[in-house]
């Protein structure tokens, strides 16, 4: 309070400023900004040469670079040659292609043989034979051309094949028009022979096997380095020192922003123009040296944004004078914000306080070596079981059982001596005397130093765990007993189908009297050929093998023979596995009726896939208007103050100024809500794993329920209400089968409702005494008949046939939710609605909870 009285005291004393003040002001800053624009026009001329220098270095070390991959290009390609024994047409072209296509420049690539005699009146220096190339190009670089019969090749050959080196030609044109002519330059690389009976101390032309040779572009070199840089209004010139004046000209790369041509015929005169500066760099290429100019042309791009005319430094000078008069108040502006940032940081520990003290985790921080206790939450209370007026624990170790406190103890230690996590699983004696096992994790905290001074970490009660791990264990001992009641028949057999083990009887054949006998006593007369020959490629290849047929009894069986190997991949046995498909059977007429649902699903997964990319777009694009309307406000603002009232799209920027904002921001919940809707048809279309082992939470499946179900909820009623608390625990099992499940079933409630003024209304609640979450659908529909209340999760029983009910949808809602642990239940009165509950465990037994 204090503060403020002297910060408005402060204020009493600002008064407004007299009109010669305010001239003088004027004045005084149209005065500064005159001098502010020599100065900063003086300034800009000097960045503009350094800004100019630097992005010269960068082309010229772009163009440099491309040379040298160039180089390594070719070298790759000895390397190539160098390492096969032979080189074949087919590898040779598809490795030379890589190559050219990954190193822009590279014009043409050949392998090149050297042949020392030459028939009499070729070439006395030797015959360079091309034995491949890619691409071929006209009438002189291609296979079986002798490049000995030019002499700037030949030279450039000999000295490569003389010196065992890279050896770079001189100046190389390449066909075409002749105002397009372009210059290149020719890259020979030596192969030598490693298998040789001179072995390596002989002769270098001795070993010489042929040459990797490349012939390069350079404008289409200096093309592609430059184009991965921005566009600046510069310009390139590739010279070679190491050729005579007529030939050194090797390229001329033009500005993106103003293209110009220079050529060999006026490069002369482009060099001695003193009107735009110029930088070089002479830059060493093997046996040649290159030179690289660049220069700047009328259009380079620097220092744009202060670039501008003179009137923009008058109006900041002008607007200097107004923002004094904001000064007090961006004061007083960052004054509130800092104590908002204040009452923030207290807001957030307040919640760290009510975190640590709610949770069922003990949060805890020790000194360094672990001893001295700094915080240690209610929790820890809990799990030692001790009274509200109890105090808690002196330390971590205190709390520890006797037995295993040492063990604590020196892992603390260890944490804090080594700076590394830990991890300890003990025993503590509780207030009452019982012993539970817990389970503490620590973790280093270290200063700017990077030394340890704290240890924080947290202790959870795990006595229930170690009790599961005991059962599973358990468990494991009656593996046996399962594989013996399993529904599918099992049984092992050797090569000539005699069965070794069968898990159980079938009516008829006892499984003890099954060992030792022949498998196809228990297969149909017409199926044993075709078993016979199965098993034996099984043995013989190792395959597995799929089967299928009807009994004699009417029943329909599938399985498959899997082969069991040995040591070196030998198989020993194999295992023949048979599953009753009857009642699969008896649903694939029921099946085909869904096969359009699935092409719906892929259908919507598609539509999903093209909306998401213009829904991207708006997303993107609205974001980007809201932050131009946030920049431009302050300017339209100032406009509207010096100008008045203007229209804008329509409307007075008053009126414009109130409903942009809400205008964009609805054009951001709308692509919002197509992107939930996406997301929503992508989930429905999502392949099934099967598995039960997600972490669901219940509130977000029905979520998505409801907004799959949206259009036939505005269908049936008008009111349909949802009622789920937030702070339900997650369970385990699988999303999108639950999912399903209440699709079923909230389909149904809303099908059932004979006008729209009927609702529906969906309530979810955790029962914590028998750890069951649960789940009603109630709709006031019709009812069902008590004769019918019993039937109502058979296969194909249903009540709506001439709407097209397919009788399956609770029935598979039932499976699923029994496969899960849990139960469905109905409550019905004839005439006055139906409510569906289903009750679901947090952890299903099959899966250890």
């Amino acid at each position: 309070m204090r503060q403020e009285t002297e910060f408005s005291t402060q204020l009493r004393y600002l008064r407004p400023p007299q009109n010669s003040a305010i001239w003088l002001v004027a004045i005084v800053g149209l005065s500064l900004s005159l001098a502010a624009l020599v100065l900063i026009q003086q300034q800009l001329e000097a960045h503009k040469m350094l800004d100019f220098d630097w992005v010269a270095h960068n082309r010229i070390r772009a163009v440099s670079h491309g040379l040298d991959n160039n180089l390594i290009a070719i070298a790759t390609l000895r390397d190539h040659i160098a390492s096969s024994d032979s080189v074949d047409p087919t590898g040779f072209k598809m490795f030379a292609e890589t190559l050219i296509e990954r190193y822009p420049g590279i014009e043409t690539l050949a392998w090149v043989a050297a042949e020392e005699d030459a028939p009499e009146g070729e070439n006395p220096g030797g015959r360079y034979p091309v034995l491949h190339v890619v691409p071929e190009r006209g009438e002189v670089i291609q296979t079986g051309f002798d490049l000995g019969t030019l002499s700037r090749f030949a030279e450039t050959l000999a000295r490569a094949g003389e010196t065992g080196m890279l050896a770079v030609s001189g100046r190389i044109a390449y066909p075409g028009e002749k105002s397009n002519t372009e210059y290149g330059f020719m890259v020979a690389s030596p192969v030598f022979s490693r298998q040789l009976g001179g072995g390596e101390s002989a002769p270098v032309h001795a070993r010489l096997k042929g040459f990797a040779v490349g012939f390069v572009k350079l404008g289409l070199l200096a093309r592609a380095a430059i184009s991965l840089l921005e566009p600046r209004g510069v310009e390139v010139l590739i010279l070679d020192e190491t050729a005579p004046p007529p030939e050194r000209f090797l390229a001329f790369y033009g500005s993106r922003l103003s293209p110009g041509r220079v050529g060999e015929t006026d490069y002369l005169a482009w060099l001695e123009d003193e009107t735009e500066s110029k930088v070089k760099e002479r830059v060493p290429l093997v046996d040649r040296e290159f030179t690289i100019v660049c220069g700047r042309t009328p259009l380079f791009r620097s220092a744009e944004a202060f670039q501008q005319s003179p009137w923009i430094v008058l109006v900041a000078g002008l607007l200097f004078t107004v923002l004094l008069s904001f000064y007090l108040a961006r004061i007083r502006e960052n004054l509130r914000v800092r104590l908002a940032m204040e009452d923030q940081l207290m807001e957030r520990e307040e919640l760290f306080r009510q975190m640590t003290e709610t949770v069922d985790e003990a949060f805890w921080a020790t000194d360094a070596s672990g001893g001295k206790l700094l915080y240690l939450s209610p929790a820890f209370g809990t799990i030692l079981g001790a009274k509200d007026d109890e105090p808690l624990a002196t330390s971590l170790l205190s709390a520890a059982y006797a037995e295993d406190r040492p063990m604590l103890a020196a892992e603390l230690e260890r944490a804090g001596r080594e700076g590394s996590d830990t991890e300890v699983v003990y025993r503590i004696e509780r207030a009452d005397g019982a012993l539970r096992w817990v389970r503490t994790r620590g973790f280093a905290v270290r200063d700017p130093a990077g030394l340890v001074y704290r240890l924080v970490g947290f202790t959870e009660d795990i006595t229930e765990r170690k009790l599961a791990d005991e059962a599973l264990r358990d468990s494991e001992a009656k593996l046996r007993d399962l594989f013996q009641h399993a529904p599918d028949i099992i049984m092992t057999v050797d090569k000539k189908g005699k069965v070794l083990l069968m898990n159980r009887s079938i009516p008829s054949l006892p499984a003890e009297r099954a060992i030792g006998r022949s498998s196809l006593a228990l297969m149909p007369k017409e199926f044993r050929k075709w078993f016979m020959k199965a098993l034996k490629k099984v043995f013989r290849k190792g395959v597995i093998r799929q089967f299928e047929y009807s009994a004699d009894d009417g029943t329909y069986w599938e399985g498959r023979i899997v082969p069991i190997t040995g040591e070196q991949g030998v198989v020993t046995a194999a295992i023949v596995i048979a599953a009753d498909v009857t009642e699969k059977r008896n649903l694939e007429a029921q099946a085909l009726s869904n096969a359009r649902l699935a092409s719906i699903g892929v259908l919507a997964a598609g539509v999903a896939h093209e909306i998401n990319n213009p829904n991207n777009a708006i997303q993107f694009n609205a974001t980007l208007i809201s932050r131009a309307w946030h920049d431009i406000m302050p300017i339209l603002e100032e406009y509207c103050e010096e100008n008045g009232d203007f229209s804008l799209g329509g409307l007075n920027f008053s009126e414009a100024r109130e409903s942009f904002p809400g205008l964009i921001s609805e054009i951001g919940r709308n692509s919002d809500r197509i992107r939930r809707i996406v997301q929503n048809l992508k989930h429905m279309s999502r392949q099934d794993t099967g598995t039960l082992t997600e972490s669901v939470d219940i509130q977000q499946v029905l979520e998505a329920t409801v907004m799959i179900l949206h259009n036939q909820i505005q269908k049936f009623t008008d009111l349909c209400d949802v009622s789920i608390p937030d702070d339900l625990p997650p369970l385990q099992g699988n999303s999108q089968q639950l999912e399903q499940v209440f699709i079923n079933i909230l389909l149904n409630a809303l099908q059932s409702l004979p006008d729209r003024s009927r609702g529906v209304f969906i309530r979810g609640g955790f029962d914590a005494d028998n750890n069951l979450m649960w789940v009603s659908i109630r709709d006031e529909g019709r009812g069902i008949s008590e004769r019918d209340m019993g039937r109502l999760t058979e296969p194909f029983f249903t009540t709506r046939t001439d709407t097209g009910g397919t009788g399956l949808g609770l029935s598979i809602s039932r499976s699923i939710v029994e496969r899960h642990g849990g139960t469905m239940g109905f409550q019905s009165t004839r005439g006055s609605g139906t409510e569906v509950t289903v009750r679901l465990p947090l952890t299903h037994k099959e899966l250890g909870g």
